[in-house]
């Protein structure tokens, strides 16, 4: 097998998913069954497979791809992308440029360029969930793909690492930032990062592994149909391979590296065995920024062009605030005992004597309150 690393010549002991006993690997149910001669990961029956154990959504890829496959305007129908430069997390710019460099020296007939790399890096895991990895390039939170049970658009791959990658021992999964089939990593295992280690949850090495794969059968990906056909493998859709090679020539223009995310540390969940439907990982996302850009505003907050002076902190009402111009004093607060009236009183100095309402019957004043003048008539007014 000259496009990948060989398989082990040795018989391996490994468990025999879903069915009682063991058996040997490269037999009935060891990781070799679901690889074809040509190194494509097959199904039990050995129908074609993409690289992250979903089903096929064509045989063979389209003519009119192929005949786009050198114009990035006919490939993305002229829809554009973000203008340049593009932004790659650091650690992943920094596997996918060391892939490229190593292929360039043990493969150079091949032609890779990091770009491509990129792109599928990009749609299989978004950079490994925005550069969530360690110093290593461990991924420092599983990524997993569905329940490869046969439910809906995957096939049904039984266990063939163990759970080793993906912590399921019934099932296989797609796993890490290119997203291989534990079965389909065995072909391509690859050590990107020179630590004596293989292992597709490291970017390093997934990245590593993922250009073997487009490589292999001696494919030259520096020639536009070769690549399309190339990234057909990988996944075995013309809508892919379309953003792919849209995505990769967008890179090749540009990029500059990002600040890598750095999420909570998550233990791969234990997958659900049986025949129930696939179900995705969540996804980390980035927490949310702690102040929002517009929050909710109080039923009736003070003006922003007008803010309250510094010299009175005092809270308006959010029911009914005050005036900026008059806000009510903090030093003389009403007296409990004598409300103030609905009608309030006027600024300026009170009248020594008060004069009834023409039309009117006087009452007495009460206490505290200025007593009626004097000329006013003690009978009630004619009305």
């Amino acid at each position: 097998m000259a496009w990948g690393a060989p398989l082990l010549a040795l018989p391996l002991i490994v468990p025999a998913s879903g069915i009682s006993g063991l058996s040997l690997l490269g037999q009935e149910t060891g990781p070799a069954r679901y690889l074809n001669a040509q190194g494509q990961p097959v199904d039990a029956q050995g129908n074609p497979l993409s690289v992250n154990g979903s089903l096929p959504n064509g045989d063979s890829i389209g003519e009119q791809l192929l005949a786009d496959a050198a114009n990035a305007d006919a490939l993305n129908g002229n829809a554009g992308l973000p203008s340049g430069p593009l932004g790659i997390p650091g650690s992943a710019l920094k596997a996918y440029t060391r892939a490229a460099d190593h292929l360039a020296a043990s493969q150079p007939s091949c032609n890779m360029h990091w770009s491509l790399l990129a792109s599928i890096g990009r749609i299989e895991s978004g950079h490994a969930r925005g550069g969530n990895v360690d110093v290593a390039g461990h991924t420092r939170a599983p990524i997993l793909g569905p329940v490869l049970n046969g439910v809906g658009p995957v096939a049904a791959i039984s266990d063939t690492d163990g759970g080793a990658y993906d912590g399921d021992t019934v099932w296989d999964r797609a796993v890490g930032p290119m997203q291989f089939i534990p079965s389909t990593w065995q072909g391509y295992a690859s050590d990107g990062n020179g630590d004596g280690e293989r292992n597709p949850n490291n970017i390093y090495d997934a990245t590593l592994g993922a250009g073997r794969y487009l490589c292999s059968g001696g494919l030259n990906t520096a020639d536009p149909a070769q690549r399309a056909t190339a990234v057909f493998r990988y996944n075995h859709s013309d809508s892919y391979v379309r953003t792919v090679l849209t995505w990769a020539e967008a890179y090749a223009k540009g990029v500059h590296p990002t600040t890598d995310h750095q999420g909570p540390i998550l233990a791969a969940p234990q997958a659900p065995s049986g025949g129930g439907a696939p179900g995705e990982v969540p996804v980390p996302q980035v927490p949310p920024s702690t102040g929002p850009t517009s929050p909710p505003s109080t039923s009736n907050p003070p003006s922003s062009g007008n803010p309250p002076s510094s010299s009175n902190p005092s809270i308006p009402s959010t029911t009914n605030p005050p005036s900026s111009s008059n806000p009510p004093s903090s030093s003389n607060p009403p007296s409990s005992s004598n409300p103030p009236s609905s009608t309030p009183p006027e600024t300026t100095t009170p009248p020594d004597c008060v004069t009834p309402e023409p039309g009117t019957t006087p009452e007495p004043p009460a206490e505290g309150e200025p007593p009626l003048c004097e000329d006013t008539s003690s009978e009630a007014p004619t009305p």
